[in-house]
């Protein structure tokens, strides 16, 4: 009878579990971010501005480039024997201008480098993440919709996003873990909750360890 009894409630246990084990479902959420037709619309959006940014780039660093040829050609000229001494000296001193020029050329080339990547970084984190709230609420509707107890991102991308998308609140047992933490709470007003602890006034018996 006792045998027969616990055949029964294992043959019911394992039919428990795959009840709910049908109601626990898997999705690749990094196939569903990347197949997205918005990801495909971002996508496009923010390569048409760095296309923009390297057109702009570029004038800047052909500018660059038509000064360096000009204190090059400055340079030579400055060491000219062939010219007056008052010509080489003015060569001279526009050269050093034209130095100054490069260096403050390729300083804005660099500033406004970093300063657009950042720009594009910065809408690209907000667009992703305005994709993937929209994803999430569509996972979840859905999830509520055919009654699945969890949805679980089986995809690379898991650490990133958190491994579970929707749990159904009846699975949730973070309240009942607490109260049942908490149930015991009343046993501390009967004694030191760390009574075990060394008190900071707590001394060696050997008079502080002097020999």
């Amino acid at each position: 009878m006792k045998k027969f009894f616990l055949v029964g409630a294992a043959v019911m246990l394992l039919a428990g579990y795959s009840m709910a084990a049908d109601k626990i479902v898997f999705i690749d959420l990094e196939k569903v971010f990347n197949d997205f037709y918005k990801t495909q619309l971002a996508k496009s959006k923010v390569e048409v501005q760095q296309q923009d940014v390297e057109a702009e780039r570029k004038i800047m660093v052909d500018e660059m480039t038509l000064i360096n040829t000009e204190a090059d050609t400055l340079k030579k000229e400055a060491r000219d024997t062939t010219l007056a001494e008052e010509i080489r000296d003015s060569k001279r001193m526009l050269y050093e201008k034209r130095l100054m020029d490069l260096r403050t050329k390729k300083k804005e080339i660099d500033d406004f480098t970093s300063r657009r990547q950042q720009q594009l970084q910065l809408q690209v984190s907000r667009m992703s993440q305005t994709i993937m709230d929209e994803i999430r609420q569509t996972v979840v509707e859905y999830a509520k919709k055919e009654g699945f107890t969890a949805v679980i991102d089986n995809s690379s991308r898991r650490a990133a996003v958190g491994v579970f998308i929707y749990t159904h609140p009846d699975s949730e047992i973070t309240e009942a873990i607490l109260a049942a933490l908490n149930s015991k709470r009343a046993d501390v007003l009967k004694g030191d909750l760390f009574d075990d602890a060394v008190k900071p006034t707590d001394k060696p018996k050997d008079g502080g360890g002097k020999k």
